[in-house]
């Protein structure tokens, strides 16, 4: 039984470090050429594994790019669970800086990964991610006025803070990351201030 449980550990950490050797080949590969052309075989290259090991663990490049994307999404969105009690709408600097720290931890990647086919799928899930955390402070939502032209702003900003984010990667806006967040969220701050009932 103990041997079992030893040899079960093993694989298990076996697994993690295949795994990890596969997405970090996968990461730096994104950094030498076009996403969307990378193989299999450029990645058990790159991890030094053979494919058997590979196709134990990915179907194909595409299983490998998508965990990729959900891991990224689960760090990121980790960091926003900070801001649960904050008044999000009223302030969202931190919010935003908190993405342009995240965004900060690994620029070359986030921009190959923004400009490759898989970033209408990730913008996509992130903008719903921003308008449900939006809408997740309840007592809020019940206070604010003219709901329909309410979601309309939401879904507008969701669209810009993914857009302008992959302007700026592609230096299409000659800015600092540290002002662009600063602007965008004023921006926000100012757009929604009249849905919210005037403070006595």
């Amino acid at each position: 039984m103990g041997r079992k449980v030893v040899r079960t550990k093993t694989e298990y950490r076996s697994a993690i470090r295949s795994r990890k050797l596969i997405k970090q080949a996968y990461v730096d590969l994104t950094k030498e050429k076009d996403i969307d052309k990378i193989t299999v075989i450029d990645i058990v290259t790159k991890a030094d594994i053979n494919r058997g090991t590979f196709y134990a663990h990915y179907k194909n490049v595409n299983a490998v790019s998508e965990q990729i994307g959900e891991e990224i999404l689960t760090a990121l969105f980790k960091y926003l669970d900070e801001f649960k009690n904050t008044r999000l709408i009223e302030n969202p600097l931190p919010f935003l800086t908190n993405i342009a720290r995240f965004l900060e931890k690994d620029m070359e990647f986030y921009r190959v990964l923004i400009n490759s086919q898989l970033s209408v799928s990730f913008m996509n899930r992130l903008k719903t991610l921003f308008v449900r955390k939006i809408l997740s402070d309840e007592k809020k939502m019940l206070a604010i006025k003219n709901k329909e032209q309410f979601m309309v702003c939401v879904n507008l900003y969701a669209s810009g803070f993914a857009g302008l984010y992959q302007d700026w990667f592609n230096h299409k806006m000659k800015i600092s990351l540290d002002d662009l967040t600063y602007n965008f969220s004023e921006i926000i701050k100012n757009g929604f201030k009249h849905f919210l009932p005037a403070k006595k």
